[in-house]
């Protein structure tokens, strides 16, 4: 029998999560005596992160007990908001986490319509604050087709309704203002392009915490692809939709690294299970020391954004 490392101990313990929502809870309180802009961003955390929890019970994202998912994305959400404490990239991570959680129900069910009506209902919402989500629906829709095995004509047009409906309720709020012009600029932003490889617009605390989430995504596909015999199909399918979002997020983020904060909530979503999947299921001393390093750095970094989130509104 193989030993138990400090990585497998607070992986599988009831009360990881409670520790790690709870020091999450201090730092977006701390940052919010300092800007209450924070307090929207933190309610839909707390959302997000019960459907990332609910998206791994419903689906065994790790094949043993562990909320270690949720407490991953947790830190990995915290350390996000602290660089832009706005509403834009708290809206993108619930939509894509409500993508996932609506999409994986429709496992080899062709007849989902509702589900998968849901699914593309968040990727809209996603959208209204920042819609170059729609880039992801080629990618998406071939996912619907190819992990979940759930596309079929009925399910495609649940789809188009999906993402049709924010946008009528849109329409009309801005028809009632008297501001249709805003709706037309708002598609017409998907087309606007600058400069590739521009990543000299981040300042340092974007680039480290985005270093940090790269290297744990890393980590996390190298393990995944060397160790997804272990698994069965299903979550083998899904995990791949993560690392196929994932990589896509990538090459997108370098290409066009003005939509950093966007592009890093979307990595958050699909990073968070690849890593816990590492950390969850390893067992060795090296995995081990890994842990202790990406633990420690992540409190680091947390930190770190923390004081210059502090400096910048004191």
């Amino acid at each position: 029998m193989q030993q138990k490392r400090i990585q497998n101990r607070i992986a599988e313990s009831r009360w990881t999560q409670a520790y790690v929502v709870s020091a999450a809870i201090l730092v977006w309180v701390i940052a919010g005596f300092h800007n209450l802009a924070i307090i929207v961003p933190g309610i839909c955390l707390l959302l997000s992160t019960y459907l990332m929890m609910e998206l791994n019970n419903a689906n065994a994202l790790i094949r043993i007990y562990s909320r270690i998912v949720s407490c991953s994305y947790v830190i990995f959400a915290t350390m996000a908001a602290l660089i832009f404490p706005t509403i834009q990239s708290a809206i993108i991570m619930l939509g894509f986490i409500g993508f996932y959680t609506f999409a994986f129900r429709c496992y080899q069910d062709s007849h989902t319509p509702g589900y998968t009506f849901y699914a593309f209902f968040c990727i809209s919402m996603a959208s209204i604050v920042w819609v170059q989500a729609f880039y992801f629906l080629p990618a998406l829709w071939i996912i619907i087709r190819t992990n979940i095995l759930s596309m079929s004509p009925r399910n495609f047009i649940a789809s188009l309704l999906g993402l049709i409906l924010p946008y009528w309720f849109y329409a009309g709020y801005l028809i009632v203002k008297g501001d249709i012009t805003t709706l037309f600029n708002h598609f017409t932003n998907i087309a606007v392009f600058t400069e590739p490889f521009g990543l000299k617009i981040l300042n340092t605390n974007q680039i480290i915490t985005l270093s940090f989430v790269l290297t744990c995504a890393l980590i996390g596909i190298i393990h995944f692809i060397n160790k997804k015999r272990n698994d069965n199909i299903r979550t083998r399918l899904f995990y791949q939709a993560f690392i196929t979002i994932n990589l896509i997020a990538i090459i997108f983020l370098f290409l066009q690294p003005q939509h950093y904060e966007a592009l890093l909530s979307v990595l958050i979503v699909t990073t968070a299970p690849l890593i816990a999947h590492f950390i969850a299921l390893t067992r060795t001393k090296v995995t081990n020391w890994m842990f202790l390093i990406l633990t420690y750095t992540a409190i680091i970094i947390t930190l770190f954004n923390l004081w210059i989130f502090l400096h910048k509104y004191l």
